[in-house]
């Protein structure tokens, strides 16, 4: 897919209220996966005044990786760099003027993922401009866009970068390694950029809520170990690490990373250790295996390798491959968007690999 073309006219931000729709979502779906029924009754809207724009909780001091930024009034154009960061804006009520397109499973037009595209309708907001931020960041784009704050908590922007975007706006950067963040941690760096710190330690708490009673709600997937893997074509295998999101969003749900994998460290600005032919033995005690393929063709090619095959998970079935795209970002980002988008789908599944662990 092509990526979205930004545009030169920057649109005005609108900062509202939500955390009480994500809020509705992420309970309905825990209502619904324990069996219980929704209500109509919207829940009751937080009173911060940070939530209603102004500037009270200002000026707010970041330290990150790459510098220490002061906020100091509320932001009302935003823009955002990397994965995630929109998210977690619209959960608090700000529409970004600016995000990343997603060329590898956004909408073909707007370059929005779907639950970014829902949110912003659902706050009467006007679809953020896109642009270009890999392998590069088109910082041209992004200065058209007048940012007042940047927000690339999960990203991995280089120093050089980052410079050339302080100078546009205040920028928060990843807090200690590139692509590495845990979602709770993006979560409340970017709650505290926009003045909303309480709201965002909400937001999480009712994602580990969420995560955790799903667990309960599905037991077979308690104490079972797991590795989550990506492979390419010419049989490369990467192995993702503690503090990915993918890994902790499976840790949340009961499961536990397996002891082989659970010792490696990835390189400084990766998020995952390449494994190579002779190493393929770390993941002999992952209960379950859980990979995503860019398409069939893909997923042939690497099903057919011999080394693949080979693996214990694999060869008993409590092999998760995932194809569709959305779900796959979904459940690599998990943020308070995504989380109750791609969890209901995405669950089932989980449990159905688990449940052959058992009966191989």
């Amino acid at each position: 897919m092509s990526p979205a073309r930004p545009s030169s006219r920057p649109r005005p931000g609108v900062r509202r209220r939500a955390t009480g729709l994500v809020v509705a979502a992420v309970t309905a779906f825990a209502l619904a996966a324990c069996g219980g029924a929704t209500t109509d009754d919207e829940p009751e809207e937080s009173e911060s005044p940070a939530a209603e724009g102004d500037d009270s909780a200002f000026p707010v001091t970041i330290e990150h990786a790459l510098g220490t930024t002061t906020i100091e009034a509320a932001p009302e154009r935003v823009v955002t760099i990397g994965w995630g960061s929109q998210d977690t804006a619209l959960a608090l009520g700000t529409v970004p003027v600016g995000v990343p397109a997603d060329t590898w499973a956004g909408d073909e037009e707007t370059g929005l993922l779907p639950w970014t595209a829902e949110a912003v309708e659902e706050l009467g907001g006007e679809l953020p401009t896109t642009f270009v931020d890999l392998p590069e960041v088109d910082v041209e784009a992004v200065a058209e866009l007048q940012p007042d704050l940047i927000l690339a908590t999960y990203s991995g922007i280089s120093p050089e970068v980052y410079a050339q975007l302080e100078q546009l706006a205040p920028t928060i950067a990843y807090p200690e390694q590139p692509w590495l963040v845990s979602w709770q941690d993006q979560t409340i760096i970017n709650g505290t950029a926009l003045g909303q710190a309480e709201e965002a330690e909400r937001l999480v708490a009712d994602m580990e809520e969420l995560l955790a009673r799903t667990g309960s709600e599905n037991p077979s997937l308690a104490g079972r170990t797991f590795a989550f893997v990506y492979t390419d074509a010419d049989g490369t295998l990467s192995a993702y690490v503690e503090g990915d999101p993918r890994v902790d969003l499976l840790t949340g749900l009961g499961m536990e990373l397996a002891p082989g994998v659970a010792g490696l460290e990835a390189p400084e600005g990766t998020f995952f250790v390449d494994l190579g032919t002779e190493s393929m033995d770390l993941l002999d005690d992952a209960d379950v295996l859980i990979t995503w393929f860019n398409d069939e063709e893909e997923q042939a090619t690497v099903e057919a390798l011999g080394t693949f095959a080979a693996i214990p998970a694999v060869q008993r079935g409590s092999y998760l491959p995932l194809l569709d795209r959305q779900l796959s970002m979904a459940m690599s980002t998990t943020t308070a968007l995504s989380l109750p988008w791609g969890l209901e789908t995405f669950v089932p599944q989980l449990v159905e690999a688990a449940d052959k662990v058992g009966t191989a």
